[in-house]
């Protein structure tokens, strides 16, 4: 007897690849996690726009304070003075990695001293000229200790540079230091050697001294070289003291770079 097929019997399914596809839910969890990096990424964006705000503040702070419009005003009367232009050719702008300050050319070869906490890990260095013209400037010797850097750099054409003075300096003798303070360039001001002890292991200075001056030079009226800016005092609120600038008499410069005395044009 032949078996009957049978008519209930239900038809096999066949799953299709559809099947398997699925909505993934997001969890509570997941969606908390979102929403938490949404705030860190908002916060971040704000504070970096909030340090772009502050640092133009600053700036335009720096630009109309009390003491940049001095530094201005009596840096355009003394440059009246005979001469005091010609001192300035040689005076420099020290622009390094993510720094700025003050250098002077001593040679017409191109030899420029400057502080060496203002070349420190700033390569690549570059010195630009009161005329426009930017060199690269190579660290030749540096001494930490005496805060002091001698660098090079090469011109088509002789430059501008700046003499020592021979004789040592005098207490009250009055003196020049031109440099870059805060965001200006190429200020001369005028004060006297506050020393009262002889020899001179640090040049206290009576001259306005502010960041951007490290590295000045300091001049005597006849545009020599007698000391090199690298601090100002910072007297306690209570003392009623006046702040004084720090310089490296040029003696103590000639003693660590003694190649200089040969070198330096007469």
């Amino acid at each position: 007897m032949k078996d009957q097929p049978e008519d209930n019997k239900e038809e096999e399914y066949v799953p299709t690849p559809e099947d398997f596809l699925f909505d993934e839910e997001e969890s509570e969890e997941d969606f908390k996690k979102k929403k938490s990096k949404k705030r860190l990424f908002r916060l971040i964006g704000i504070c970096l726009v909030l340090l772009l705000l502050l640092q133009v503040a600053n700036i335009w702070f720096n630009l109309y304070s009390s003491d940049n419009r001095e530094l201005v005003r009596t840096s355009d009367e003394l440059s009246q003075l005979e001469n005091i232009n010609e001192f300035k050719e040689a005076v420099v702008t020290i622009q390094g990695n993510g720094g700025r300050g003050t250098g002077f050319n001593i040679h017409p070869e191109g030899l420029i001293l400057t502080n060496h906490h203002v070349i420190d890990s700033r390569d690549p260095i570059a010195a630009i000229f009161p005329n426009g013209e930017i060199l690269h400037a190579e660290v030749m010797k540096s001494d930490v200790d005496l805060d002091v850097a001698l660098l090079r750099v090469q011109s088509e054409e002789d430059l501008p540079y700046l003499r020592f003075q021979i004789e040592d300096a005098k207490q009250s003798e009055k003196i020049y230091v031109i440099g870059n303070p805060l965001t200006q360039t190429q200020i001369i001001n005028e004060g006297e050697i506050l020393n009262n002890e002889f020899p001179f292991q640090v040049l206290k200075i009576s001259n306005a001294i502010f960041p951007g001056h490290s590295g000045s030079p300091v001049l005597s009226q006849k545009g020599e070289v007698v000391g090199v800016v690298y601090a100002r005092t910072i007297p306690s609120l209570r003392s009623g003291e006046e702040s004084e600038g720090l310089a490296i008499p040029i003696e103590r410069v000639l003693e660590v770079f003694p190649e200089l005395k040969e070198i330096h044009v007469p």
